[in-house]
């Protein structure tokens, strides 16, 4: 009996090996042990070392913390493992209920609900919230679980140019017929590192009748003197925005799960409306103790969250004092640093991995090409010794591969679009690092 090929295995093929991927494709580097500033990790050829950890969103260095570790144990004796059901049947404990309401507490918001992840939010509530009658209006650089959201949810999207005001503004004007307008944006842009000027943005969402939603993933347990995120951090009342989406899987203990916290009548709508959170398991208990855990912490020692911010500014001084250019705000612990070529960007992550330091390189097709970064991230529970050795070993790395002398023509050829595929000096780069 013949049967026909799908066709779909040898395009996937084609895909990886010749595709936009060919040359950089994503790795995974295994990590023996537990998540923490020192891990140890697998270099490309598969070899177990020991390195300082700079790639991890672990931003408060709790992900770890014995008392982290402590209260998850201790919840598993209470509570159990797993819930096996949705929280609208059988998977809402007495615990769950508590964390929505210090996480309301803590936000100073009316009411929150539980996700699976930060990813379930934002599809959650954009499919359950909009349609095609609405107009919701994103920028350029939001997460991926914003763009599927809006895409799934079928309604007109506006996309604005990254933190252009007058853009947003201008689609703003021109969308008077839609039922529902809703305004989304990170708090913190991860790749980028810009901290959102959030009072022109109520101001504008007011100024139209615009929904606002805001993205704090990565703000949350991270900017603000108390880690209350951007609202905090520009002295703005939680009323302001409408709806908060955040995640337990970074700053507050980084073991998963995500909520979205804001009105009453919102979070009440989608509690049954939104599929994403009808239709998935309830969060784990070890995690809910965790997260809990986590907040008391917070109560308890807000220095943690001027420890992240200045440790963040000394790198971000002395990344730039060295000749980089490093991307975002100066109060952001995000601090991605420019190399400009995506090929440079994954010489720096081997060779820095080599001297001690675990980096991640980032760029085409995930940037456009002249942007490539590797995107440090410094968290509360670095030593400044570590932090002046990443410095030091970018200096070293870049003297060792010519970087200054070959940056200035790679640019103008990048602006003149004369790049195409690997430049000229990568290749006995590409020779000795063996790719």
């Amino acid at each position: 009996k013949m049967e026909k090929d799908n066709g779909f295995d040898t395009y996937c093929k084609e895909i990886f090996e010749d595709g936009p991927f060919s040359g950089y494709h994503a790795e995974l580097h295994v990590i023996h042990g537990k998540q923490d500033d020192v891990v140890v990790a697998n270099d490309i050829e598969g070899n177990a070392k020991k390195v300082v950890n700079f790639c991890s969103n672990n931003y408060t260095g709790l992900a770890s913390d014995k008392r982290i570790v402590a209260a998850a144990k201790k919840t598993l004796d209470t509570h159990g493992y797993g819930l096996s059901s949705a929280p609208l049947m059988c998977g809402f404990q007495d615990i769950h209920q508590q964390l929505e309401r210090e996480l309301s507490e803590f936000h100073g918001t009316e009411d929150t609900l539980l996700y699976p992840s930060g990813y379930h939010t934002n599809v959650g509530f954009f499919c359950a919230c909009f349609g095609e009658e609405d107009a919701i209006f994103s920028d350029e650089f939001n997460h991926s679980s914003i763009i599927d959201g809006v895409k799934l949810s079928r309604a007109k999207k506006f996309v604005y140019k990254h933190l252009d005001l007058d853009h947003l503004e201008e689609l703003l004007k021109g969308a008077e017929d839609y039922r529902f307008k809703c305004i989304v944006t990170e708090g913190i842009f991860s790749m980028d590192g810009d901290i959102l000027e959030l009072p022109k943005y109520v101001e504008l969402a007011k100024k139209y009748g615009a929904v606002f939603y805001l993205d704090e993933c990565h703000a949350t347990g991270v900017i603000g003197k108390t880690g209350k995120g951007t609202v905090e951090y520009w002295g703005m009342e939680p009323s302001d925005v409408d709806l908060i989406s955040s995640t337990l899987g970074k700053a507050i203990s980084g073991g998963g799960g995500g909520y979205t916290t804001g009105k009453r009548n919102m979070i009440n709508y989608l509690r049954q409306c939104s599929k994403t959170f009808i239709f998935s398991n309830s969060l784990c208990s070890p995690i809910i103790g965790a997260s809990l855990e986590a907040l008391r912490i917070f109560r308890e020692d807000p220095g943690i969250f001027t420890r992240i911010k200045e440790k963040g500014m000394r790198f971000r001084q002395g990344i730039k004092a060295a000749g980089f250019e490093v991307y975002g705000d100066d109060d952001c612990p995000i601090c991605p640093v420019s190399v400009t070529d995506e090929h440079l960007a994954r010489h720096f992550e081997i060779e820095l991995f080599k001297k001690g330091y675990y980096t991640i390189g980032l760029g085409f097709p995930i940037f456009e090409q002249g942007l490539s970064r590797l995107r440090i991230i410094v968290t509360a529970t670095h030593t400044l010794e570590q932090i002046d050795g990443l410095i030091q070993a970018f200096k070293e790395v870049a003297e060792e591969c010519n970087f200054w002398k070959n940056l200035e023509g790679y640019r103008q050829k990048v602006e003149d679009g004369l790049v195409i595929g690997k430049p000229d000096w990568w290749k006995p780069l590409a020779a000795k690092a063996k790719l």
